[in-house]
Parts: C-alpha cells; sequence; structure tokens
C-alpha cells in the first residue's frame, strides 16, 4: 500500500484539514512559486460571475482574511462597490487539494494597510499603477506602461506617482469548501464562521 494509501484510510479531523488549508495560504503569500500564489478571484459584475487571476498578498488567521492589490482603474472596483460578494478558488495540482472560500470584498485606498502594503510593493511591480487603467480601448497590442518605464524599473520617485491608483483589496473568510481528490474516492468539508464561531461538516464530493 502507498503512503498516499495509508494517508486515505487514517481518521482525520476538520481541524487537521483546516490546518492544512492554512498552511497552503500562507505558503501561497509567501512563496511566489506555490500554487496558491495565484488564485482566482471572482466578484459580480451586474448579473454576472466575473473572474480573474490575483496575487496572494496577505492572508490572516484570526480573524481569516486575503487580500490582492489592483488599479483603482479596474472594473473589479466597480463591481464590488455594488456588491461586495467574492469568491476565490485555489488549486495545488500536486496535493489534488481545491480550495473555495466565499468573503466580503473591502476596498482600501488609503490608510495604515495601504500605506504598508504599498512600501512593501516593489518598484518593478509598481510600474503597473503608473500606467493607463486595465480594459482600456487601444488601436494596438500595448502593455498600458508609458514609454519611458517599459524597458526599466522606475526610480521611487518616478512610482510614487502610480501610489494615487493603487488599492488594496481585503476579503474576510466567511465559508470554505474544500475539496482532497484522490483515486481511492474524494473527500469534501464545510468550514463557516457564524459571528466568530467555525462551524464544520463533511459533504459529499
Amino acid at each position: 500500500m502507498t503512503a498516499e494509501a495509508k494517508m486515505w484510510e487514517k481518521p482525520i479531523s476538520h481541524g487537521e484539514i483546516l490546518k492544512k488549508i492554512w498552511k497552503n495560504l500562507d505558503l501561497g503569500m509567501l512563496d511566489r512559486k506555490h500554487p496558491f500564489h495565484s488564485p482566482t478571484f471572482a466578484s459580480i459584475d451586474e448579473n454576472s460571475p466575473s473572474l480573474r487571476v490575483v496575487i496572494l498578498r496577505r492572508f490572516w488567521r484570526k480573524p481569516p482574511q486575503l487580500a490582492f492589490h489592483t488599479h483603482l482603474g479596474s472594473p473589479k472596483i466597480a463591481q464590488i462597490q455594488a456588491n461586495p460578494n467574492v469568491y476565490w478558488l485555489f488549486y495545488h495540482p500536486q496535493e489534488k487539494l481545491q480550495v473555495r472560500i466565499k468573503g466580503t470584498a473591502e476596498i482600501h485606498t488609503s490608510g495604515e494597510l495601504h500605506e504598508e502594503q504599498w512600501l512593501s510593493t516593489e518598484l518593478f511591480s509598481r510600474r503597473c499603477y503608473v500606467g493607463k487603467p486595465p480594459t482600456q480601448s487601444s488601436k494596438t497590442p500595448t502593455s498600458g506602461l508609458p514609454e519611458n518605464l517599459i524597458n526599466r524599473e522606475p526610480t521611487r520617485e518616478e512610482s510614487e506617482q502610480g501610489k494615487a491608483n493603487f488599492v488594496v483589496i481585503t476579503s474576510t473568510i466567511e465559508e470554505i469548501d474544500c475539496l482532497e481528490m484522490n483515486v481511492r474516492g474524494h473527500r469534501r468539508s464545510l468550514f463557516t464562521w457564524n459571528n466568530g464561531e467555525l462551524e464544520t461538516k463533511w459533504l459529499t464530493p
């Protein structure tokens, strides 16, 4: 019997599964090569879902929250303002682990968290916020970056021009639907936070 098969036969608690989810979110925040580093984030565009890949920038366990960065001119800003209900999708191909997270998003254009995240953003990454807003029409393929920054990193002074366009989106973690895939049978668990209290249950995959 393989090590994986033996692991699957051992009894497991919701606490152990949640610990594994937290570990992967921690690693996703810290390691750009980790599968959880670039999840799919979904918001509501009027009556339709709108999805895109984002970069996980922060993860807090207490209270559980996630965060990423975006441009003030991004369509997702207006979508979240109209409807703050959002979903995240994480997938780890080696562990065959799918994690879907439901939450409520909040937009930060100033304040302590905004300042902290701006200061931690590399100069090369700040170019995105100096450039044009996403989804603007163009007659030719374009990066949206200023011509003088296409092939180089901005100076710190130049990068500060983008601060007004820099936005931090945080999202509560209100529900986690976790699917662990295995040839011997999948396992699915649900974690729900109600007024700070965690409720757990098993689901059919």
